[in-house]
């Protein structure tokens, strides 16, 4: 008997031609869709930028086992400080951040502004409900070793959103022409004023969340920011008595909450009294002790005396070791690093013809600048204690990983959209993966 021939599972050429050209075209959407968001850096970036943030955050490194070793050798008996393995942890993962970040295309970020304050708004929720608590206050997210505090990447959240809303902000009386087609004052007056207020109600309500957290320092920045964006666009008087109501308003229930902050106010230019040396004005008068004997050429590196002192060493009032051992021209350097920063992030600012990237630009240098003379200013007792870092100096992981995004993000933004595209045209006529036609050889 004939032995049946077994049934050839191969498919024929034809198929399996017409299933590797399905591979390729579906190989080749979704490599479209990913250059939809991330694409190769086009020539023209900003190297003084980057070189200036990272002396800025190795010298914050330096100056974080100057301030920091005295504590560890007491508290954990090696001259190592733990804050200062967990800034190089924070940089490592800001470095990579930094470089996949400013990969992203920027119309990706525009169109996708409300996701990103979404996901900010989910992540500070997310610490009321399930965070975890340092020194009294409830900011982090997961374990001691690798917590995660939202706020700070709150700042950049509410920048790119307020920036995606303004860009395209029209002012009161050039909207009448699309208003006086709905029926109604509701809809003519009243529902277009709440759209355009809606902004300022995120803003708020993120403020809120913030300081829930007693985390005044970063709620502040993050209001005045939002401020300063607002400032920068074209309103009417109405609208800016509107918003210094509103402020006032807020601040005053804000103060009002906590009867602390008021005390804290209050006590703050009665520090020197004997009732109040040792309580509430502590670190601020020894940092203010520490500012003024180190004069103009300091102490030296090494041998001062408010890493004895004060508890915050490394984090808000590391301009008190700075100043002492380094004199005037140690806060004064750092100073110059970050308006360094900020003074390029304004001037790409000036330079951009796109009204997202320009707010962008100008929100982050507005941030950055803020933050730092705030807390040189309360570490030499010009405002009262709020617990607020110095930026890329002082410790803090979280922190460090905002600003290293947010400076991936501004030097993607810096570039103008016209190389962009130019740029963009030309890596996709010479680019690897495009989709070619098999060309049968010729006989």
């Amino acid at each position: 008997m004939r032995q049946s021939r077994k049934k050839s599972t191969r498919k024929p050429i034809f198929s399996r031609a017409k299933s590797a050209g399905n591979a390729s075209t579906w190989i080749s959407r979704l490599k479209a869709q990913i250059s939809k968001f991330w694409a190769a850096v086009p020539a023209g970036t900003d190297n003084t930028l980057l070189f200036l943030a990272l002396v800025t955050t190795v010298l914050g490194l330096v100056f974080i086992v100057d301030a920091g070793y005295v504590q560890s050798i007491a508290v954990n008996e090696t001259i190592v400080p733990p804050a200062f393995v967990s800034q190089v942890k924070a940089l490592l993962i800001s470095a990579v951040a930094y470089a996949v970040v400013r990969r992203i295309r920027p119309d990706w970020i525009q169109k996708n502004a409300k996701g990103i304050i979404l996901v900010i708004i989910g992540l500070l929720i997310a610490v009321e409900l399930v965070g975890t608590s340092q020194n009294g206050a409830k900011r982090w997210l997961g374990p001691t070793s690798m917590a995660l505090q939202p706020a700070e990447f709150a700042k950049l959240g509410i920048i790119i959103y307020l920036a995606s809303v303004l860009c395209t902000k029209k002012a009161w009386d050039e909207t009448w022409a699309e208003r006086r087609k709905k029926p109604g004052f509701f809809w003519q007056v009243v529902e277009p004023k709440f759209i355009r207020f809606w902004p300022a109600i995120v803003v708020l309500f993120v403020w809120f969340l913030i300081e829930r957290e007693k985390d005044l320092g970063t709620a502040s920045v993050v209001l005045v920011t939002a401020i300063a964006m607002f400032c920068t666009v074209p309103k009417s008087w109405k609208s800016v008595v509107a918003v210094a109501l509103i402020l006032s308003v807020g601040v005053s229930a804000f103060i009002a909450k906590e009867p602390y902050r008021m005390q804290r106010i209050t006590v703050h230019s009665a520090r020197w009294e004997k009732e109040n040396i040792n309580k509430d004005s502590y670190q601020t008068i020894h940092s203010e002790l520490a500012m003024v004997s180190g004069g103009v050429i300091g102490t030296g590196f090494g041998s001062g005396r408010a890493k004895h002192m004060i508890p915050a060493t490394t984090t808000d009032f590391i301009m008190a070791t700075i100043a002492e051992e380094c004199g005037f021209w140690g806060p004064m350097i750092c100073l110059m690093l970050v308006g360094g920063i900020a003074f390029r992030l304004l001037m790409h600012a000036q330079n951009q013809t796109d009204m997202f990237r320009k707010l962008v630009l100008s929100g982050a240098a507005w941030w950055i600048a803020i933050q730092a003379t705030t807390n040189l200013m309360m570490a030499n007792a010009t405002l009262p204690a709020i617990g607020i870092p110095f930026p890329f100096i002082s410790a803090g992981g979280s922190s460090l990983m905002a600003l290293w995004i947010t400076l991936g993000v501004c030097e993607r933004m810096s570039i103008s959209p016209e190389l962009e595209k130019a740029e963009a045209k030309n890596a996709t006529r010479h680019h690897w993966w495009r989709h070619r036609r098999a060309r049968l050889p010729r006989a």
